[in-house]
């Protein structure tokens, strides 16, 4: 059975590092130190656990109209078996807002596949450009993403929450 448990109530903290650090680059993550110090109440951490043993992570944040899912990854040994895509719908199930997240562009088969996982639960792509701004450094690389959510958004709700993620989770200003 797939449940979500707070980092904080799991015990596997070395788990979720070590998954984190080698399921993202570096440069589409924040030091991983950085993240669970995070003093913030809309800021969460789960695992993904099958039965009692940890098989991923997602983490997110709980804004006033929406919820932005900043990172889901699961083991690398524990893929194409369906935990991702239970873990996700059960998620999701228990969102009743507006539910947005980043994915590369496609641009080979890993980030086609991606895309097509999220597709495949009825999320949807959203025609608007979206950059990610870097983590660590305003002068590093921004990097060109696609924003897929639960409902497509229209250029106006679209603005207001691409601002928020910019305020909120990377501390930068919309350009």
């Amino acid at each position: 059975m797939i449940t979500l448990i707070s980092l904080a109530d799991s015990g596997h903290t070395h788990y979720a590092r070590d998954l984190f650090e080698s399921a993202f680059p570096e440069e589409e993550r924040p030091p991983f130190d950085e993240m669970v110090r995070r003093d913030n109440p809309l800021f969460h951490f789960l695992l993904v656990h099958n039965e009692d043993e940890p098989i991923g992570l997602l983490t997110y944040w709980d804004f006033d109209d929406f919820v932005y899912v900043e990172h889901f990854a699961i083991d690398e040994e524990m893929r194409d078996q369906g935990f991702g895509k239970a873990a996700f719908l059960n998620f999701l199930s228990q969102q009743h807002k507006q539910v947005l997240f980043e994915v590369e562009l496609p641009h080979d088969e890993e980030s086609e596949h991606r895309i097509e996982f999220y597709s495949s639960m009825g999320l949807c792509q959203n025609p608007q450009d979206y950059i990610q701004p870097s983590y660590r450094d305003p002068q590093h690389l921004a990097i060109p993403m696609l924003i897929m959510s639960k409902y497509e958004l229209d250029d106006d709700a679209f603005d207001e929450m691409r601002d928020t993620l910019y305020r909120e989770v990377y501390h930068r200003t919309a350009s």
